[in-house]
């Protein structure tokens, strides 16, 4: 047991000044004001008036630190991952791996059911971006591999729930009763990388989540609304990258006026993210990053270069959100949106102990992964 003392913490909804989180295993057994004669545990961490706010949650995450998912898929790149999530205040992530052959796909999610311990490597599960796509939204993935998602693989999916959190698909190639496969198994169902339009989408049910907003999918338009248009208006919980490459910050401004609450943050990050790389192999295709952009040779982008910290600084200073609602954007919403903000998310008592320290110009001073002290 121990205690974090002296910082102004952030529990998701408010800022409480100069408070103690006194931690116990992987818990938060109680946040009081240093102010109180409460006896503290002798084991202290001085947090030095820093702002603690729950700790980042990326459910869009293909690589980072040098290493991408698709391309060296192992709990060695999935332990890589996570100490580069550490130095940006993430301290969990959906694996994100994308279309790909039948057998990698089964590969990845063998290595997830082989995790000893996921909690350790911030894993959360395991989110599916395609290969069940359309082949008009493709955006980068390798258009060979794409299929439609049939009953007997929606099976194999589903005797797999304990390792996969979030499929996306195009749900106008995705017949109904499959779609109802993954949903009854409690993998969550996301649109993305889709074609379809407003009246195709309305015919289905169970779409609980939507994929990088605005970004392969149909636009809104005047006449056909499109997927752009049925995110605005059924408002499922939807990521954004907020890298002002993939949407304008006004365009996020916009969704975030819409969607509220249910619009959460992700970096669609691939191998460069967090070094400085400026070439690097996305899942078999050559790809360059220029002026922070990641992209292959024919300017098609390519994932991106983003943290979820600099996303955060993005939505501040660019978008205009307030800190609290970008805090918010990067643990609890996503948190919300698969179903763990019960537990993630937030600072209270009897949450798990991942703890962002931040400054007053939102640096990472120091971050605490299920209870353990990590830097």
């Amino acid at each position: 047991m121990y205690a974090i003392t002296n910082v102004n913490v952030f529990n998701g909804s408010t800022i409480l000044p100069n408070q103690a989180i006194i931690v116990d295993g992987d818990i938060i057994l109680d946040i009081v004001p240093m102010n109180e004669s409460v006896v503290l545990p002798s084991q202290q961490y001085n947090g030095d008036g820093l702002t603690a706010t729950a700790g980042f949650i990326d459910l869009q995450l293909n690589g980072c630190g040098g290493v991408l998912f698709n391309t060296q898929t192992s709990e060695k790149t999935l332990d890589v991952m996570n100490r580069t999530n550490l130095l940006s205040g993430t301290t969990q992530f959906l694996p994100t791996f994308i279309t790909s052959q039948h057998d990698s796909m089964c590969r990845a999610i063998d290595v997830v059911a082989g995790l000893e311990n996921k909690s350790a490597l911030g894993v959360l599960g395991l989110h599916l971006e395609g290969p069940f796509i359309s082949k008009e939204k493709k955006g980068a993935h390798n258009e060979n591999h794409i299929r439609t998602l049939d009953e007997l693989t929606a099976l194999y999916l589903a005797d797999h729930k304990d390792q996969i959190s979030v499929v996306t698909l195009a749900p106008e190639h995705t017949p109904q009763s499959v779609i109802d496969i993954l949903h009854q198994a409690g993998i969550r169902v996301s649109l993305g990388h889709t074609n379809a339009s407003y009246y195709e989408l309305n015919t289905k049910d169970h779409l609980e989540l939507a994929t990088h907003l605005y970004n392969a999918m149909s636009p809104l338009g005047s006449r056909e609304p499109g997927a752009v248009g049925y995110i605005f208006d059924r408002k499922p919980y939807t990521g954004i990258i907020v890298d002002g490459i993939h949407s304008d910050f006004a365009s996020v401004r916009i969704a975030h006026e819409i969607l509220k609450d249910n619009l959460f943050m992700v970096t669609d990050a691939v191998t460069p993210a967090g070094t400085d790389m400026t070439e690097y192999d996305m899942a078999g295709t050559k790809a360059y990053v220029t002026d922070g952009k990641c992209h292959y040779a024919d300017g098609t982008i390519a994932g991106a270069a983003i943290t979820m910290i600099e996303g955060v600084k993005n939505l501040i200073q660019h978008v205009g959100i307030s800190r609290e609602e970008a805090l918010r954007m990067a643990s609890l919403y996503p948190a919300r949106a698969i179903g763990l903000d019960h537990e993630y998310g937030k600072l209270e008592p009897g949450y798990k102990a991942n703890i962002t320290l931040l400054n007053a110009s939102n640096d990472v001073c120091s971050v605490y992964q299920m209870g353990n002290k990590r830097f």
